[in-house]
Order: C-alpha cells, then sequence, then structure tokens
C-alpha cells in the first residue's frame, strides 16, 4: 500500500456566475465610494497661510510682469496671460527643450498654495530650515516656493541654477535671478540664495554658447552671489551638498525642495524618474545608484519635495491646465479637502457581504439538492 495519500481539489460550489455578480458587485461599490466624496471647504490650520502664500505670489507676478516686457515683447501667443514667466523659444542662455504647456500651467498663484501644503504635511513650522534648489525653467514655480516659504516664516538656504530651458526664464538680461532681485528690491521676498551656477549639463553649461555662458555670469554678477563651478556631474553634487551642511550649522533641514528635473538634483536619465513628483520620503533602491542631491537628503531621513511632472501635479491639487486669464487666489481643489464618507463605504461593506452570504448559501443549497437527488442512483456493487 502507497504510504502516500491523495489529495482531490474540491470546488466551493459557487457557481461562476455567482462569481461574476461578486466582481461586478465589487467595482460598482468601489466607485461609488471613489466618486461619493465628502468636501470641507477649509483645508484645516494651513488653509490662511495657503491664501497668504498666493497673494504674496500674485504680488510677484504683478512686479515682474512688466520689467519682462520691458526687456523683451511678450508674445500672447506663448503667453495667452502677459504674465512674463513664460519665455522664448530659444536664447543664448537656453540649456535643453522644455515644455511649453507645463510652463503655461505655472503661470497660477495657487501653486504657492501647492507649496505651502506639501511643506507643511513634511513638517516645516515657523523658524525651520529648508533646502532649497532651483534653476529658471520654471520661473512661476520657483516663486510659488518661495512665497510659500515667506508665507509660512521658514528659514531657505537656496542654491541657484541661473540657465534654463526653453519657455522659461530665458530672457538674456532678465534670467531668474534677475527675478529674485527685483522680487526682493519691491519687498515681496526677504532672502536671496546662497550660491549659483550656471547650470545645464554637469552644472557646466555644456552645450550653451559662449556668448550665453558670459550673460549668465554677468547676471550672477549682478546678484553678488558666489558662483559654484564644478569640474564634473560627482563634484557639482557634491558642492551643493557641502554647501548645504556648511548653512545648516548644527540645525537639521526640515525639507528639501526642488524645482525642475536638474541631473545633479534628481540624476542623469533612467535615474531621474526614479524620483516621484510632490513629496517623498524615500525612493527605490535604483535611486541611489549614483549620487544625486536629493538622493542625499532622502537618505538622511529629510523628506523631498520634487516639482517636476508638472501638469499631473496639477491635476492632482485640482489646478487648471494652460489657464489663459489669470487666476484668483483661493481657486483650485488645493483649498479644499476630500475625504470618503465613512457611512457609505459601512453600508456598501455590510450590502457586499450580504451578497456573498446569499450567493454561498444559494450554492449550497443547489448542491444539496443535487446530491439528494442523486442518492438513490448508487452504483450496482460489482460480482
Amino acid at each position: 500500500m502507497s504510504s502516500f495519500t491523495k489529495i482531490y481539489w474540491r470546488s466551493s460550489g459557487v457557481p461562476a456566475w455567482g462569481l461574476i455578480v461578486l466582481m461586478i458587485a465589487a467595482l460598482i461599490a468601489l466607485l461609488a465610494v471613489e466618486n461619493v466624496k465628502e468636501t470641507d471647504p477649509i483645508v484645516d490650520e494651513n488653509y490662511a497661510t495657503m491664501v497668504t502664500a498666493a497673494k504674496i505670489m500674485r504680488q510677484g507676478m504683478e512686479v515682474i510682469r512688466p520689467l519682462r516686457a520691458e526687456k523683451e515683447p511678450i508674445n500672447p501667443e506663448f503667453d495667452p496671460q502677459r504674465s512674463g514667466f513664460v519665455g522664448l523659444d530659444n536664447s543664448i542662455v537656453t540649456t535643453n527643450h522644455g515644455g511649453r504647456e507645463s510652463k503655461q500651467t505655472t503661470v497660477n498663484p495657487n501653486w504657492a498654495a501647492v507649496a505651502v501644503k506639501l511643506l507643511a504635511k513634511a513638517g516645516v513650522k515657523k523658524g525651520d530650515l529648508v533646502a532649497v534648489t532651483v534653476s529658471g525653467s520654471f520661473p512661476a514655480l520657483n516663486l510659488a516656493v518661495y512665497s510659500a516659504i515667506e508665507a509660512m516664516e521658514a528659514e531657505p538656504v537656496i542654491i541657484a541654477s541661473a540657465s534654463s530651458s526653453q519657455w522659461g526664464a530665458n530672457v538674456p538680461g532678465f534670467l531668474w535671478l534677475d527675478m529674485a532681485r527685483e522680487l526682493n528690491k519691491a519687498g515681496v521676498i526677504s532672502f536671496e540664495p546662497k550660491y549659483a551656477s550656471i547650470g545645464g549639463i554637469e552644472d557646466r553649461g555644456i552645450g550653451i554658447p559662449q556668448a550665453g555662458i558670459q550673460s549668465i555670469r554677468q547676471t550672477i554678477e549682478r546678484a553678488g552671489l558666489p558662483i559654484i563651478e564644478p569640474a564634473n556631474y560627482q563634484e557639482a553634487v557634491a558642492d551643493r551638498i557641502a554647501i548645504f551642511r556648511e548653512y545648516s550649522s548644527d540645525r537639521n533641514y526640515k525639507a528639501f525642495v526642488n524645482v525642475g528635473g536638474g541631473a545633479t538634483i534628481v540624476g542623469p536619465p533612467g535615474i531621474d524618474d526614479m524620483f516621484k513628483s510632490g513629496l517623498q520620503y524615500d525612493a527605490p533602491a535604483r535611486a541611489y545608484a549614483v549620487d544625486t542631491v536629493m538622493g542625499y537628503f532622502l537618505q538622511e531621513n529629510i523628506p523631498g519635495i520634487h516639482f517636476i511632472g508638472i501638469k499631473k501635479m496639477a491635476e492632482r491639487y485640482g489646478l487648471p491646465l494652460m489657464p489663459p486669464e489669470p487666476v484668483p487666489v483661493g481657486n483650485g481643489g488645493i483649498y479644499s479637502s476630500s475625504t470618503y464618507s465613512r457611512l457609505l463605504a459601512f453600508g456598501l461593506a455590510v450590502a457586499l457581504f450580504g451578497l456573498t452570504w446569499l450567493i454561498v448559501r444559494s450554492a449550497r443549497i443547489t448542491s444539496l439538492w443535487r446530491r439528494d437527488s442523486s442518492s438513490g442512483k448508487g452504483t450496482k456493487p460489482m460480482v
């Protein structure tokens, strides 16, 4: 006799139609819970700060608009709001390709409210130290981050890249550092960057014509900032980390904020997409295969806030895409919080449980009836 016991698979007895009904019911319940949410018109204790930040950003936009128009005529086809924050298709200080629609989407003072929300969620409070990296590629988002920090009364340590991709702050003689200087002069923003770099490939402006490099250097000189001049990619990352460490002294940073997709911050292609947009506390192991500034802060258990993938971020926070007209402060889903209806979720869960019980019970009754009806038809024993 074999020592092995044969085990046969036994069907649950639930018919295919029952499983299909349960699956459809579960999907309907999920969609119902997702689409029927309770909305609170006020976003907890940060609402007032978010509005203040958006007002600061709007004020900054009003300062920049006429100054940009003096330097270079604003083309309404590319910048429908005539904001001055959407730059040129190309110029001598342009580093690489950039999406015009993303730049147009950032022309909205309510991005400052998004920055407040993310900083607050990261744990930033009044007087806290925040590390910041910006470039000229998204000048409106730079202003949004600056406005949020100003409204929250945090203390930033900023390193800025002076050059820009397409459609950013790439008007020669009026780069982001020039804009920031004017904002400071007008009293909109009370702080300045600690250091600046040329930007571009390896943070050395590789590919930018010599006339463009000279124009960028003049911008950094006008801003009165010390310049970072690395010999290669690794040195560019190390220099930035060293500066942030120097200015932190015996204090800890509460968050790191980056605007744009600079290679020294989030790594080269293949690594940069490992860092998601918005607030993050960690990244996949592959993200740390190359030294990056973002990777350094995350490994130090300091939350990172990454402003990239702008159109998806806008949809996530209820902001319009490419608004053709100025957007009022307080407009957008960022100011309201949506929560699931617990009563609806509980009711649907009970209904699903009841439906499951009914289907299983009916399947068992059917199975027993079939077994009883066939019990009298036993096979005759073999003789």
